[in-house]
């Protein structure tokens, strides 16, 4: 065989070679966004789609959807917000605190495999608001948000409502999308 039929022969292994790596590599490390799906009754269930790892857990609310939008119109471009921004949303919630109910993982919990209903603690994670008992009731007809900040991805807040005793997502396109 002649020395240019197997440099030619080479070179092709090569190629299919690094075509391979490449697939691979891709897939190997895809990210997929943390977010929070909320089904079931009164209290929800919380459970995620995402490849990250939880760094904590809250839930916040009751909103309006009206506060909910305008917050949305807001913060929708980015992460940092101008002075003007932040004299806006304090114009939108005031200074009440609305965070209802807090976690901190002990350990690394992978998203996609949590499942979390309101108001219980699940095993290997601490409540840290409120500091004891249970945190409020949801209320019928308004609106709570859903963080879930995740290590190695990134994370989309949830928002959901309360209609008929049962938990349904609010879209992004009722949020003003």
């Amino acid at each position: 065989m002649s020395t240019a039929k197997i440099c030619k022969r080479m070179r092709i292994r090569l190629i299919f070679f690094l075509i391979i790596t490449t697939v691979n590599g891709c897939t190997y490390h895809y990210e997929e966004d943390t977010k929070p799906i909320v089904s079931g009754g009164n209290p929800p269930i919380i459970e995620f789609n995402g490849t990250g790892a939880l760094a904590y857990f809250s839930v916040s609310g009751p909103f309006t959807l009206e506060q909910l939008k305008g917050e949305y119109k807001i913060t929708r471009e980015g992460n940092v917000l101008t002075a003007e921004q932040k004299k806006e949303l304090k114009e939108i919630y005031g200074d009440k605190n609305y965070k209802l109910w807090e976690l901190n993982p002990s350990g690394y919990f992978k998203v996609a495999t949590l499942s979390i209903t309101y108001g219980i603690a699940p095993k290997g994670f601490k409540q840290v608001y409120p500091a004891n008992g249970k945190p409020e009731p949801l209320i019928e007809g308004k609106v709570y948000s859903v963080g879930a900040p995740s290590y190695s991805a990134n994370f989309k807040t949830g928002y959901f409502t309360i209609k008929n005793s049962k938990a349904v997502m609010v879209t992004d396109k009722e949020l003003g999308n």
